[in-house]
């Protein structure tokens, strides 16, 4: 496993070293003339990307160096087999064309210091050739977590009154009081998985109405401009997402960094984020405890697929839904609503049965 700090320096996929010292030889060794010349490559060479590429193979390339930190892998060079692992981890939680992208600024990371890009391998390319194929083959068609689900999940969750006595029972307790602020905010803001497992205290403006979160990049924003997701707070309720996530951060004394976070067997809240997975089973683990039929089936994506389907089912303007929902393609949004509005637009409903 690569010791702590092994990947230092390895946070800018740009490495121009070579363009001033050759074989270990220094610039300050050069005539001024020469040195002048080196000055101007290094000017072409950092024109050769636009800032928004050079923003995004900088996103890609840490987020590959915080996945091969987390499971021990070496990231510089990184193996055929390190690169098939990434990408299928991804794969779960990000479009096709962001993976893309990632390939993109991992091999260029390897290219610019002089190494073997494992993206150019036929193995990894067939990997990515099959990630869209099962894409294109099986869209996200989970189900959907309405308001009624949504309730009986939360009810159904340990987190309330007082943390009881014994480790383990209050890690259960702890874990409950997270996975209820988990899914009623998911529901609420009608985000993706990794959207909720990324979710940071400094994505979260208080308001007096509700929150403000900031998704800081998404399927829908891969500039990494960032994406506004308001949700409002719900006087009078037992489900309010806004008081679940300040009751979660309260008791687990969140004050910066990530805001959902591991409750391992010890009781002791992790500092580290969630991942998709854990969203999944939380998602699972309730709808369980809820009894609700076919709990199996539901996913991370359940709680985003139903905050569609509830809006629509509300009367919520199809405008209003996807602002919240972030679709830009109308053709994706439309496939999550309709076939509720199959249901209110059916004539079978006037065959006077």
């Amino acid at each position: 496993m690569p010791e702590s700090g092994e990947n230092d320096g390895q946070k800018d996929p740009s490495d121009s070293a070579n363009l001033v010292s050759e074989n270990g030889e220094e610039a300050s060794t050069l005539s001024p003339e020469l040195r002048d010349l080196a000055g101007k490559a290094l000017e072409y060479h950092d024109s050769a990307l636009s800032e928004n590429t050079r923003k995004a193979y900088r996103r890609g390339w840490e987020d590959f160096l915080s996945f091969c930190e987390e499971h021990g892998l070496e990231a510089t060079p990184a193996s055929e087999r390190t690169l098939a692992l990434y990408l299928s981890d991804r794969a779960e939680d990000l479009a096709t064309s962001t993976l893309s992208q990632r390939m993109a600024a991992i091999q260029h990371a390897h290219d610019e210091r002089g190494l073997e890009s494992p993206t150019r391998s036929k193995a990894v390319q067939n990997v990515m050739r099959g990630i869209r194929r099962e894409t294109d083959r099986t869209p996200d068609q989970a189900p959907p977590l309405l308001t009624e689900h949504i309730k009986n999940m939360v009810d159904a969750l340990a987190g309330t009154g007082s943390p009881p006595s014994g480790t383990e029972a209050e890690a259960a307790w702890l874990r409950g009081r997270r996975d209820r602020a988990l899914i009623l905010i998911g529901f609420a803001g009608a985000f993706r998985r990794s959207e909720l497992a990324a979710l940071r205290q400094e994505h979260i403006d208080p308001r007096l109405d509700g929150l403000l979160v900031t998704v800081p990049e998404s399927k829908t924003d891969q500039e990494g401009e960032g994406q506004l997701v308001a949700i409002r707070r719900i006087e009078d309720s037992g489900y309010c997402p806004v008081k679940a996530l300040r009751r979660w951060v309260a008791v687990a004394s969140i004050e910066e960094g990530a805001i959902f976070r591991g409750v391992p067997r010890s009781g002791i809240i992790s500092r580290d984020a969630i991942t998709g997975r854990t969203v999944r089973n939380a998602v699972k683990r309730a709808a369980e405890a809820a009894g609700l039929p076919q709990a199996d089936s539901y996913t991370g994506h359940s709680l985003r697929a139903g905050h569609i389907t509830q809006a629509s089912m509300e009367g919520a303007p199809d405008a209003a839904i996807q602002a919240q929902s972030r679709h830009e393609s109308d053709r994706a949004f439309r496939e999550y609503v309709r076939p509720q509005k199959l249901l209110e637009n059916t004539s079978s409903a006037h065959l006077g049965l």
